[in-house]
Order: C-alpha cells, then sequence, then structure tokens
C-alpha cells in the first residue's frame, strides 16, 4: 500500500512538473519528435542503402559517418558563437532547411562523393542545431522543470526514433512493392528514405511559431575563444567523459545493424523492429531520468547507470565470439544479444540527458553554448575517427569479428565512469530528495 502511495504521488509531481513546460519548449519538442522520426529511419536504413549501391564496404561506411562528426566538430565552436549572435528560433529553422537537403542528395545523387558531402553537411547543421536547442531550452525554462524539459526532449527523439525504425524496417517492401522492386533493391531503399524528406520539412512547422523571449533579446557576445582561454580548466573537466565515451560509441554504434545482420543472418524488418524496441526502451529510461536524478543526484544517477551497462555490452560481444563458431544455439543467442542490445541502450542514455543539463548548470548563461557545443564536440570528436578505425579493422580483420570492439568500447566506458567520478562526485549538492526531508526536518522544528 505504501508503495501505491508514493508511485501516486511521483506520477502527480510529474504532471505537475509537465504543466510548468512553456509554450516555447514544448514546440521544441514537437520539432524533435518529428526528427527523431527522420533520424530513426535513416539510421535503420542508410547502412543498408549505401551496401546496396555496390562497390562499397564497412570501410567507407565508416568513412561516412567520420566525415559526418568531424564536420559537426569542426561546425561545434562556430555554432557556439552564432548561437550567442543570433536568434536561436531562426539558427533552427535554417539548419532544418540544410538537414533536408541532405536528405535529398543522399537519395537523388548516389555517388562516392557526394555521398560524403552530404554527409559533411547534415553534420554541420545537427551540430549547429545540437548547440542551440541546449540554451534555448536553459533560456526558456525554469530549475523547477528544466532536467524534465531536457529528458523529454531526449525522450520525444528517441520515442520518434522508435516509431521510425519500426517504420524503416517496413518501408522499403511497402514502398519499392509499389514498383515492383525488392526490399534489398537501391530502389527500394530510395522511395524509404525519400518518404523522409516530407517528415523533416514538416519538422520545421513548430518551430516557426516560437515567439522572441527577452533573453533572446540582451544576450551578450562574446567571442568563443575569449571565453575559451577563460574557463579552459573547468570545461575540460566537465566534456572529458564524454569525449572519453564518444571514442568507444563510435567504434560500436555505427554498425549495430551490421553486427545483427552478420552474426546472426537476420533481416532488415527483425532488424527494425529490434532497433525499434531499442529507442522505445531507451525512452522509457530517459522519461525516468528525472525522478531519478532527483533521488540519487545527477552525477550518481550518471555514474550508476553507466556502469550498470557495461556487463550487458560485454554479453553482446560474447555472443559475437561464440555465434559465429557454430558453437551456440542460433536463436538463444540472438535472444540474448537483443535483451543485452535493449539494457545496455537503456542505461547508458538514461544518463545523457542528466550530464547534459548538469554541464549547462554547472557554468553561467553566457557560456552555456559554448559548453554544448564543446559538449557536442567531445562526443563526435570520438565518432570521427573511431568508425573509421572500426570499419577498417573489421575489414582487414574479419577473422576477429565484432569481438574485440566490443571489448575496446567496454574498457572506453568504464575509465569514463571513473573519471567521472573522480571529478564531480563532491561537485553536486544534496540529491533534489534529500534537500526536500531537510527542508521538512527545518520546518517541523
Amino acid at each position: 500500500m505504501a508503495r501505491l502511495d508514493r508511485t501516486q504521488s511521483g506520477l502527480r509531481v510529474y504532471a505537475q512538473k509537465l504543466k510548468l513546460f512553456t509554450p516555447n519548449a514544448r514546440k521544441v519538442l514537437l520539432y524533435s519528435g518529428l526528427t527523431g522520426l527522420t533520424f530513426g529511419v535513416f539510421r535503420l536504413l542508410f547502412n543498408f542503402y549505401v551496401l546496396s549501391l555496390g562497390g562499397y564496404d564497412e570501410q567507407f561506411l565508416g568513412l561516412l559517418t567520420s566525415m559526418s562528426s568531424l564536420a559537426s566538430l569542426m561546425m561545434a565552436i562556430p555554432a557556439a558563437y552564432l548561437a550567442n549572435r543570433f536568434s536561436h528560433k531562426h539558427i533552427m529553422v535554417i539548419t532544418g532547411l540544410i538537414s533536408t537537403l541532405a536528405f535529398v542528395g543522399f537519395v537523388l545523387l548516389p555517388y562516392r562523393p557526394f555521398l560524403i558531402l552530404f554527409n559533411v553537411i547534415a553534420g554541420l547543421a545537427m551540430s549547429a542545431r545540437q548547440v542551440t536547442v541546449a540554451p534555448f531550452l536553459m533560456d526558456n525554462t525554469s530549475p523547477d522543470e528544466r532536467q524534465y524539459v531536457f529528458s523529454f526532449n531526449f525522450g520525444m527523439m528517441t520515442t520518434a526514433e522508435f516509431v521510425g525504425n519500426m517504420l524503416g524496417g517496413f518501408l522499403p517492401t511497402w514502398l519499392g512493392g509499389i514498383v515492383g522492386a525488392m526490399p534489398t533493391d537501391t530502389l527500394a531503399y530510395q522511395l524509404a528514405l525519400g518518404s523522409m524528406v516530407i517528415v523533416s520539412m514538416l519538422a520545421i512547422g513548430p518551430l516557426l511559431l516560437i515567439r522572441p523571449t527577452a533573453a533572446d533579446a540582451v544576450r551578450k557576445v562574446e567571442m568563443p575563444w575569449s571565453q575559451l582561454q577563460q574557463h579552459a580548466g573547468k570545461l575540460i573537466k566537465l566534456l572529458t567523459p564524454n569525449f572519453i565515451i564518444g571514442l568507444g560509441a563510435g567504434l560500436m554504434m555505427p554498425f549495430m545493424n551490421v553486427y545483427y545482420r552478420h552474426v546472426f543472418g537476420r533481416s532488415d524488418s527483425t532488424i527494425g523492429t529490434l532497433f525499434a524496441m531499442g529507442a522505445l526502451t531507451m525512452a522509457v529510461a530517459q522519461f525516468l531520468a528525472p525522478p531519478i536524478a532527483d533521488r540519487l543526484g545527477k552525477i550518481n544517477t550518471v555514474v550508476v547507470t553507466q556502469a550498470l551497462s557495461v556487463p550487458f555490452l560485454l554479453t553482446l560481444g560474447l555472443a559475437a565470439w561464440i555465434v559465429p563458431g557454430g558453437r551456440a544455439n542460433l536463436p538463444l543467442w540472438f535472444a540474448i544479444a537483443a535483451v543485452a542490445y535493449l539494457f545496455r541502450l537503456a542505461l547508458m542514455n538514461l544518463s545523457g540527458p542528466v550530464y547534459q543539463t548538469f554541464i549547462l548548470e554547472s557554468v553561467q548563461p553566457g557560456l552555456q553554448a559554448l559548453a554544448a557545443g564543446l559538449n557536442s564536440v567531445s562526443f563526435q570528436f570520438g565518432w570521427a575517427f573511431s568508425p573509421y578505425l572500426s570499419g577498417w579493422f573489421q575489414t582487414t580483420y574479419g577473422e576477429f569479428g565484432f569481438v574485440p570492439v566490443f571489448l575496446t568500447t567496454s574498457f572506453l566506458y568504464m575509465v569514463a565512469i571513473a573519471v567521472t567520478w573522480a571529478f564531480f562526485h563532491h561537485a553536486e549538492g544534496p540529491p533534489v530528495s534529500a534537500r526536500s526531508s531537510e527542508a521538512k526536518t527545518v520546518t517541523t522544528r
């Protein structure tokens, strides 16, 4: 009975927090949801689309991911200046249009130089968008609901990715069937990816309805390199954990669809369903992140959930070692690897919005755009190089499969967790629940 009362009380608090969301924040959440839908479809199908063109392998896929991430890395600091200099609304609208242009290019110009070029363009737009959304949400939230808004922003994108992954698994079959193409034909993939251009355009609609705020009008412009000189020590400490995690994630995440196809021989629709389930569990975890952070504190939440994800990551590596040699029951190990993927994804990504909020709350308002930009840089730096190295390794030393990839990623994640704890376990005050209890104690005295 007590547990039921606590659950009902928690739900009431959650509902109260949702009511505090400003109209501008709600519009960005809708934009994030539609953007997440397009990303879910592209994330599932793009690698398969490139491989269907012929003449390309995993090393080229790694190159494409690396080029996109390198572009994001190079754009992050200039984007921080733009976010301080111009309207957040206008930047988000323009980057939405540029992303749509890149998607059109992928479909209409499927040639090596253009695939690289449009990956670079998409990376530039993504970086500017990420750098702008975070300070925009800081301007349009109060401390009371801020963690909930940031987690909802992540959660909305992830929930939409769930829908996108589900759609992506079936769109080539549905749309390809209309023109008589097989689900794995290039034309079927082009039609599936091209349909997302419409959704990408629709995502810009809510942004056009955003109303300017006072913070937008009075923002003080300071050159990023000047801010870097003044706050280098603090920024390096804040961003080092994400830098290490990016190195590890870049080795593994761009190839998870290839992993399930090569190791277990699964179809696009099966992989799409698994990715959709992953996006859904990740969304649930991100929606649960605010009350967990209220109870444990932000840093404790980050460290505990990331640490719990590592055993599941090692399980994926174990499956990659056992299954290809025919030493295991394939359906059983696919089920084990699928469950491990879901838990790893949920636990590792629950911490994302929590740590981002911690970073932005740790710096003054004028430094938030740069902090958001460098946070993107720190993560994207790993993705700028790791996917290419991983693709090269898989192509050159295919006999080792994915096992070294998962082992290396696990090691890097554990290093990042240790660094986070060492730097910040004394850096924040008591959790919200502890502060609330203390306040009640003071009142009763």
